[in-house]
């Protein structure tokens, strides 16, 4: 009897021992069944190499490649799929397209739609139509994952309420090349899902998506990796192709510090200054600076086309994330229609000033037909008189439409300009008007002074000398009065009142930029 009661006792003492193995064992089969999830109805079907970790470590496990699950859903936007492709055309709406010719990469911000949506639309807009294979960059932001190179995931598809985007196979490919990994830890983000619900509402929403995607986080990458990635990007940038690169701006500074910083970073980018990104205020340097470099491969221009802050929304202007919209793109050239258009604008401006002492806007019903003549870009508007300069006068940079540039320098020129006299009504007819749109300028660098003559091109620069706090420029058809690169210098020099040699001196700063000049004659 002793014994059977010890029996029925020892047993007893097992029964919680063995309930917690069971726990142990549920709770490991979950773990590891939600780090690779394989979906037998979905993705293609060989052998995978699947990380377990943030070291990049791996096995060798055969099956499909699993579909990676939303996980902004609900978060970043709506999870519901009518009300988030219903949101995703009202923010296309909210932006007026440019129709900036041959748009093929983008900068986009990655914030919640009700942030920084409406930026990401004006640039995802621009985007060359018919696009059919995406490659979208982001920097790593998880804690757990820390690499070098640029991570690709090991997934089929990411799915997205009401659609699931395959992975093009080109990401295969890729994943061969010494400069890519797989980090699992580093694609459990927001920052690349949060761009596919723009890009599939963008190419119509079909049941199946028109186009792949190549998802990359890029981890530590110097110099040279940043050239190597440009370089493979570039491999691919055919016209089917288009490049999102995801980057948010300064985090958490107040409203007005934050302004002067993304201002910075804005300007870093347009100017293609690859030094002044090192040092950017944002959360993927390393990505901007891919960017820019694949920019230069191709010689797009950029344009900036939407900029505001967290605080434009939420109203607290302590504590502000910035976010720019940014396309890059062939350079801007105007049909003969839109150049006279410009021009008759132009003339048609001074004289109503002339006539009535007032600037008047031109009417909706003259712009509209032609969007990209709202383009944001520095102008001057020159007047001759037999060939004889008149007055000029422009903005190097501007963030005002193109148009509005066109009636501002106009009038200022003819009345402004301090060098002559004001124009007359009865004078205006025998002037000659010509628009110069220009490139964004760009910092020269050169390892001392006396190079700068030989990095100008005569006819094709355009040239902005800052010495001592004054700045002077001259426009690329000044090289028609001065074709020598050196007097050119020294005549910008003495233009604001500095020596003929300022431009030796180490602390003279030079831009350059190209300008697309058209005239009445």
């Amino acid at each position: 009897m002793s014994d059977q009661n010890a029996g029925k006792k020892g047993r007893k003492h097992l029964f919680p021992i063995v309930a917690i193995i069971v726990v142990l064992v549920v709770l490991l089969f979950l773990f590891f069944s939600s780090e690779v999830r394989f979906d037998n109805e979905r993705g293609g079907e060989q052998t995978i190499t699947v990380p377990k970790g943030a070291n990049g470590s791996s096995v060798e496990q055969p099956g499909r490649l699993p579909v990676r699950e939303p996980r902004g859903a609900g978060l970043f936007y709506p999870k519901e799929p009518e009300k988030l492709y219903s949101l995703v055309e009202e923010l296309f709406a909210r932006n007026k397209p440019l129709n900036l010719p041959g748009v093929r990469a983008v900068l986009v911000p990655h914030a919640g739609y009700a942030y920084s949506g409406e930026v990401a639309a004006a640039a995802m807009q621009e985007l060359a139509k018919g696009f059919k294979r995406v490659f979208i960059l982001a920097a790593n932001h998880s804690s757990e994952a820390n690499f070098s190179g640029v991570s690709l995931p090991l997934v089929g598809s990411y799915a997205i309420p009401g659609a699931e985007v395959p992975l093009s196979p080109l990401v295969e490919e890729l994943r061969a090349q010494p400069l890519f990994t797989s980090v699992a830890a580093a694609h459990s983000a927001y920052m690349i899902e949060v761009e596919l619900p723009l890009l599939h509402g963008l190419a119509g929403r079909e049941e199946k998506p028109s186009f792949s995607i190549i998802p990359m986080i890029a981890g530590n990458l110097d110099q040279q990796a940043v050239q190597q990635l440009a370089a493979t990007l570039n491999r691919y940038a055919d016209e089917e192709t288009v490049f999102v690169f995801s980057v948010d701006l300064s985090h958490f500074y107040q409203d007005a510090t934050a302004r002067k910083l993304d201002h910075a970073t804005i300007d870093a980018v347009l100017s293609r200054n690859a030094e002044a990104l090192v040092q950017a205020t944002a959360d993927g340097n390393q990505v901007l600076m891919t960017m820019v470099a694949l920019a230069e491969l191709n010689g797009w221009d950029a344009t900036l086309l939407r900029y505001k802050n967290s605080g434009d929304v939420t109203g607290d202007r302590e504590r502000v994330v910035g976010y720019a919209g940014i396309a890059f793109h062939q350079p801007i050239r105007f049909s003969p229609e839109q150049q006279n258009l410009l021009l008759g604008l132009a003339r048609k401006s001074v004289a109503e000033y002339l006539e009535t002492g007032k600037m008047v806007a031109p009417g909706e019903e003259v712009i509209a037909p032609h969007a990209i003549l709202g383009i944001p870009r520095g102008i001057f508007v020159t007047l001759k008189k037999e060939g004889r300069l008149r007055g000029c006068i422009g903005d190097l940079v501007s963030s005002r439409p193109l148009y509005e540039g066109v009636v501002t320098f106009a009038i200022k020129s003819a009345t402004g300009d301090p060098r002559f006299k004001p124009v007359t009504r009865e004078e205006l007819d025998g002037l000659d008007l010509s628009i110069s749109v220009l490139e964004y300028p760009r910092k020269m660098k050169a390892a001392e002074p006396r190079q700068y003559p030989s990095m100008l091109k005569p006819g094709r620069d355009g040239v902005i000398l800052i010495h001592k706090g004054r700045s002077s420029t001259y426009l690329p058809q000044v090289w028609e009065e001065l074709p020598d690169p050196m007097r050119f210098l020294s005549s910008l020099c003495m233009k604001q009142g500095a020596p003929a040699d300022c431009w030796l001196e180490p602390e003279t700063v030079l831009f350059k930029y190209s300008a697309y000049e058209f005239g009445e004659k």
